[in-house]
């Protein structure tokens, strides 16, 4: 019998060395960096997850051994899953019985979505049974060095303030549907947000506000600078907001997880120094509008 719980603190170490070595072994088959350098960072994933979505950090046990790990971010009438992980070697049907756990979990919500990798078609066959269809491709896309746009920073683009918070919330909302309020918040407050707006004062919900066109979120890591979520009214908005982030940090190592239904953000991004490491399909079981451009989110991730 494989029995779902919730993750908890004494589960980390367990959990975090499944996703790790999971991961690596599906990854490395295939020729591709795993994204868990090292344990490390699987431990930090797993305990930044149970700080912002306990109630939907999941683990699987079968005889008393951790078997498998997942976890659900739920955001209004939105939900994501991932990552979602077995242990290498274990009996199948591991999988099914979190992905029924976040079934569950989700019942009722009008879009749940995940990122699936391109190069794993197991994992594509096993979510097209559960309902899932493809509704982007969201190609990884990694920079060496980031390369600064010879104009400089654009000067359409501006810091946000602690300010502008609501008012890029209450965009993101009506641009992607999800309730984001507490990741935004978070990455405000560990990262940087930069914003576009039209000049034109408008009424939000509370303050007199600003008419947001875009926004990027950013954090500088020491390894490397992860960029999103990002949401804009046209590609040509979010081509800025790749440039100013380019500007403030060139030469940086970045990663970004793009989407194939704007092809001239991704060229933007390639003159900026990155490059394709792997593609990734974004699967919806429900409902799903795609904005005018974006930049998913890696953290929480596919939302």
């Amino acid at each position: 019998m494989i029995q779902i719980r919730r993750l908890l603190q004494h589960d980390v170490d367990a959990a975090a060395r499944l996703l790790y070595e999971s991961f690596s072994v599906v990854y490395r088959q295939r020729g591709h960096n795993p994204p868990f350098p090292n344990i490390e960072s699987a431990v930090w994933l797993c305990r930044a997850y149970l700080d912002l979505d306990p109630e939907g950090c999941a683990v699987a046990e079968q005889g008393g051994q951790t078997v498998g790990v997942g976890f659900a971010h739920l955001r209004g009438p939105v939900a994501s899953i991932g990552p979602v992980a077995a242990r290498p070697g274990a009996p199948p049907g591991i999988g099914r019985r979190l992905m029924e756990h976040f079934r569950d979990l989700s019942a009722g919500f009008e879009s749940v979505r995940l990122f699936q990798d391109s190069f794993n078609p197991d994992s594509f066959g096993f979510y097209t049974r559960l309902g899932y269809a493809v509704v982007d491709v969201a190609p990884y896309l990694l920079a060496d060095r980031l390369t600064s746009p010879e104009q400089g920073h654009p000067r359409a683009v501006r810091l946000a303030s602690a300010a502008d918070l609501i008012d890029i919330e209450s965009y993101d909302r009506a641009r992607t549907g999800a309730a984001r309020g507490r990741d935004l918040s978070l990455l405000a407050a560990s990262g940087v947000a930069l914003v576009v707006e039209d000049g034109g004062a408008r009424q939000s919900g509370h303050s007199e506000g600003r008419n947001i066109l875009g926004y990027l979120f950013y954090r500088s890591l020491p390894v490397r600078v992860i960029i999103g979520p990002a949401v804009a009214e046209s590609q040509e908005i979010m081509m800025m907001l790749i440039d100013a982030v380019a500007a403030a940090l060139p030469g940086r190592a970045a990663v970004i997880r793009g989407s194939a239904a704007a092809p001239a953000v991704l060229r933007r991004a390639f003159d900026r120094g990155f490059r394709v490491d792997h593609l990734g399909n974004l699967m919806v079981a429900g409902t799903y509008r795609t904005p005018p451009a974006q930049l998913y989110s890696l953290f929480p991730e596919s939302l």
